[in-house]
C-alpha cells in the first residue's frame, strides 16, 4: 500500500513506549542498503494500536504498541535513524505524531513537550511487505530469561568463517516435550535443552528441525539486550521461522525470518556419556587460568596446553612467540599423565556462561562439559611430538 494512498496518521502516546518499540524495529534496520527504503520505519495505526515495522528482507519485525490514542489510522514511513535519535534526546513524557501531507513533499510532525520536529517522509515508494505471527499454526511458549540464556549458550558455537551456510546458524527442534539449541563449527559443538510437555508442534510429537540463520540471531540478541521479555513463542511455516516476544510493558514484538536450507549434522553421538577419565576444576580457577595463559597466545595460534597429572593440572601456551606462561591449578584427577591441547577462545567462551561453581570435564575424543540443560564439546588440538 503506498503511503500517500492512506489517510494521514495521527497518534499519541508514551515517548518511552514508543522509544522501546522504535529500538527493536531499529535491530533489523540496515546502516546501508542498495534499495534505500529499507533503512526506513514504517509506522502503521489502527484504531487501537500502532505497528513500528522494519525488514531487511531476510528478516521482518514488526514492534506493536497498544498504549496509544489514535486520533487518525494512517500510515508514515520515515528514517529509522534519525527518529530514533530525536526520541532518545528527548525527556519528554509523550509524543505525539501527525503525518501532514502535500503533493510531492510529506512531512511527519513530532511534538514533544521539550522540542517540535519536521522529518521527510517517504512519498511513492511503497513499503516492502512483512508475515507477521501467525495464529494458524502450532507454537510453543518458553520463559523469556531461558530463551534469552539459551542463544548465549550456543552462539559462540556457531561457524564464524561462514564455510557453511547450514554451520553458520543455530540449530533449533522442537517436539518430544523438547526444545533444543544447537552450534557446531566442526571444532566445537554447544547444546541447549529446555524440557516441557508441551513442547510439541505435530499432533504425532515429531519434532520440528530448522537451522535459524546467523543474522537473525544477531538481530535477536540486540532486541533481549535492550528488553528482557516475559516469555516467547516460537514457530514455524514453510521456509520461516517466528518469534513472538511479549514484554512487561506491554510491547510485543514480532520478528520474521527465513530459514537456511540444507540439513544439520547429527551432533548426538559425539556426546558419549560413559568418558574414560573425569577431570573436576573451580569453574572459577579454571577460567582465571585459561584467561591468564592466553595472554601469551596470539590471534593466529590460540593453542594451550593443560597438562594433567593426580590432582594437579598445569596450563601453557603452544606457540612461544609471544612469551611463555606456566599457570598450576589443583583439580581433581585420578587418571594417567596426559596432555591435552585446546584452543583457549573456545574454553574461554563455555567458561563465560557456565553457571556451576565446580566443572566437571570428561575426556573422551573430546573435553565434554555439562551442566543442567546445557552440554559443550570442544575437540582437542593435534600437539607436536
Amino acid at each position: 500500500m503506498e503511503t500517500q494512498t492512506t489517510p494521514p496518521l495521527h497518534v499519541r502516546c508514551d515517548r518511552d513506549d514508543l522509544l522501546a518499540g522504535i529500538q527493536a524495529a531499529d535491530a533489523v534496520v540496515p546502516t546501508n542498503s542498495a534499495k534505500p527504503i529499507l533503512t526506513n520505519l514504517l509506522f502503521d495505526s489502527t484504531r487501537d494500536q500502532l505497528d513500528i515495522i522494519a525488514t531487511d528482507l531476510q528478516v521482518g519485525l514488526r514492534s506493536i504498541v497498544r498504549k496509544v490514542q489514535v486520533e487518525q489510522v494512517g500510515q508514515a514511513v520515515v528514517q529509522a535513524r534519525q527518529f530514533t535519535a530525536i526520541l532518545k534526546e528527548s525527556r519528554s513524557q509523550s509524543v505525539e505524531l501527525r503525518l501532514e501531507q502535500k503533493a510531492e513533499n510529506s512531512q511527519l510532525i513530532i511534538t514533544l513537550s521539550d522540542g517540535d520536529y519536521q522529518i521527510p517522509a517517504v512519498v511513492g515508494e511503497t513499503f516492502p511487505p512483512v508475515q507477521f505471527f501467525p495464529n494458524d499454526v502450532p507454537a510453543v511458549t518458553l520463559r523469556g530469561h531461558r530463551f534469552e540464556e539459551m542463544i548465549r549458550q550456543t552462539v559462540f558455537g556457531m561457524d564464524k568463517d561462514r564455510t557453511s551456510a547450514v554451520l553458520s546458524g543455530i540449530f533449533i527442534s522442537v517436539g518430544n516435550g523438547e526444545c533444543i539449541m544447537a552450534a557446531t563449527d566442526g571444532k566445537m559443538l554447544c547444546e541447549a535443552v529446555e524440557k516441557h510437555e508441551s513442547f510439541n508442534l505435530s499432533p504425532g510429537g515429531e519434532p520440528v528441525h530448522a537451522v535459524v540463520p546467523a543474522v537473525t540471531i544477531n538481530h535477536l540478541q540486540r532486541i533481549l539486550s535492550g528488553a528482557q521479555p516475559d516469555k516467547v513463542e516460537l514457530a514455524f511455516a514453510g521456509k520461516l521461522f517466528f518469534v513472538r516476544l511479549s514484554i512487561a510493558s506491554g510491547l510485543q514484538v514480532e520478528l520474521t525470518s527465513r530459514l537456511v536450507e540444507g540439513n544439520f549434522p547429527s551432533y548426538r553421538n559425539a556426546l558419549p556419556m560413559n568418558a574414560p577419565s573425569t577431570v573436576t576444576f573451580s569453574s572459577a580457577e579454571l577460567a582465571s587460568a585459561v584467561r591468564r595463559v592466553a595472554l601469551m597466545t596470539s590471534q593466529t595460534s590460540r593453542g594451550i596446553i593443560i597438562a594433567l597429572e593426580r590432582d594437579l593440572a598445569v596450563f601453557n601456551n603452544l606457540n612461544y612467540s609471544n612469551g611463555s606462561a606456566r599457570i598450576p591449578v589443583p583439580c581433581t584427577y585420578s587418571g594417567s599423565s596426559l596432555r591435552l591441547g585446546v584452543n583457549a577462545q573456545y574454553l574461554n567462551d563455555v567458561l563465560k556462561v557456565f553457571k556451576n561453581p565446580t566443572i566437571s570435564i570428561e575426556l573422551s575424543r573430546g573435553l565434554i562439559m555439562r551442566e543442567p540443560g546445557a552440554t559443550y564439546l570442544i575437540m582437542p588440538i593435534s600437539l607436536p611430538n
